[in-house]
């Protein structure tokens, strides 16, 4: 398949961006050819300022089967390619995470290892029922430990050490309990419940979610005093914002707000 066909790029109502990860019959690995493409499109989406939302979904059995192994075996003669395919990937899924527009991840199958990562790094998870997902390293002699960033960020210790040193794959319901998946669904409603999410942020002030999303990651790495003083800083500057002054004046007014959407 010619790489530039293994990523689909749309746009929905102008607000919406979809990424389709297209590669099903290789279980859509997460190849630097695709690292690339997933790189070139997220720099495209956080300059669109029309852009609300971003899904990330797949095509196939494999949400992303993790990378692809053929490949690092290749690259394993030489160290300098193997840190650059790790650290290309790792600046990409950073860029999910510092991207001003909340990204969704709609999965749809097994998301193992660097695809497992690549859900992780997502803001929201919506599964099917039938998903699954897996830190399987360990099982081939090569620990996790770059989808272990993403991950334990969202897992509890010792549900993620369970996942990193059994390898074991764990069932959407269980993914749900493990706090890796905000909700699961029948795979028939997958879409449409995604969409539903999606359509819902996209309708919000676009001011707030950007400094929201931005306060609320930063928060985490910090103290909690740190924390509180940092956000009452952020709430000050949110609240001199267009949107902040319209929101409220809507409220007391008792009508919808209409939105600048400019900072």
């Amino acid at each position: 398949m010619n790489s530039e066909n293994i990523l689909k790029v749309n746009i929905l109502d102008e607000k919406i961006a979809v990424f389709t990860l297209n590669n099903p019959n290789r279980r859509n690995p997460l190849s630097l050819s695709l690292i690339y493409l997933l790189q070139k499109e997220l720099d495209k989406v956080k300059k669109n300022k029309r852009v609300k939302v971003l899904i990330i979904k797949s095509i196939g059995p494999s949400f992303c089967s993790g990378h692809d192994l053929k490949e690092v075996e290749k690259f394993s003669k030489s160290q300098v390619k193997l840190l650059d395919l790790f650290n290309k990937c790792s600046k990409m899924m950073l860029s999910l995470r510092k991207l001003t527009q909340p990204v969704i991840a709609c999965v749809d199958g097994l998301a193992s290892a660097a695809g497992c990562q690549l859900v992780a790094s997502c803001d929201l998870v919506i599964a099917s029922k039938s998903s699954k997902f897996q830190t399987p390293g360990v099982n081939i002699g090569l620990f996790c430990s770059t989808p272990m960033v993403a991950v334990s960020r969202k897992l509890a210790t010792k549900d993620m050490m369970f996942m990193l040193l059994s390898g074991q794959v764990i069932k959407a319901e269980e993914a749900k309990n493990f706090k890796l998946v905000n909700k699961v669904v029948t795979k028939a409603s997958l879409e449409k419940e995604v969409m539903k999410i999606a359509m819902n942020i996209s309708k919000k002030s676009t001011q707030s979610i950007i400094i929201g999303k931005e306060a609320f990651y930063n928060q985490l790495e910090m103290s909690i005093e740190d924390a509180y003083r940092y956000t009452a800083k952020i709430m000050a500057k949110n609240m001199k914002t267009s949107d902040a002054k319209e929101g409220i004046k809507a409220f007391i007014e008792k009508r919808s707000p209409v939105w600048k959407d400019k900072m």
